[in-house]
């Protein structure tokens, strides 16, 4: 996991994904599920089998919204004056933005949903999913009840504004070795990759 952090935040700097991060989104799954077959597995030492999974949905949760952010700036960068064949091509990126957006939404849901406990980190990423997938005029009223998306949209920033605040309180009692100590285990580091 501590690579696909690292993959990830070298992505948001914009290298392309040359070392195949789908493939290790697959083997972090396999190996998780395997460790679930065995009794006192080494990686639950600290932390249970669910907040495992969510640090894994989570990191998921980030890509499909950094593909989603990709698929609109690259269709941001097309021309104003756009041939037939460009507009279908804008309309499929919109489709691609639109789905990867969809796909962090419903991997957010079930963690929000299903887990009786939700990191607060994890929690505050995939409220952005959520807030992303109603901010993207996909979901109408019809879908969420006859409620109004955005009435749903701002309880969802009242949310994460709320976990925010949690997670600054408790943290600001710490110092600042602890604090970067946190940050940078959970970004990825490839220097320790070794030790």
């Amino acid at each position: 996991l501590g690579r696909i952090k690292g993959l990830l935040l070298l992505m948001k700097m914009g290298y392309e994904d040359e070392w195949g991060i789908d493939e290790l989104f697959e083997d972090a799954r396999i190996a998780l599920n395997a460790a679930l077959r065995t009794t006192d597995h080494a990686l639950f030492k600290d932390l249970e089998p669910a907040g495992q999974m969510q640090r894994l949905d989570s990191a998921l949760i980030e890509y499909n919204l950094l593909q989603a952010s990709k698929a609109q700036e690259e269709a941001r960068d097309e021309t104003s004056s756009l041939s037939q064949q460009q507009h279908y091509q804008q309309e499929e990126q919109q489709h691609d933005e639109n789905y990867y957006v969809l796909k962090a939404a419903t991997i957010a849901i079930r963690m929000l949903v299903e887990d009786d406990y939700v990191i607060g980190k994890a929690a505050v990423l995939a409220l952005k999913a959520l807030i992303d997938l109603v901010s993207s005029g996909t979901v109408t009223a019809d879908e969420m009840a006859g409620v109004d998306p955005s009435d749903i949209r701002s309880l969802l920033f009242q949310y994460r504004n709320r976990i925010n605040e949690a997670l600054s309180l408790s943290s600001s009692g710490k110092d600042l070795i602890t604090r970067s100590s946190f940050e940078a285990a959970n970004i990825g580091d490839f220097s320790m990759e070794d030790f």
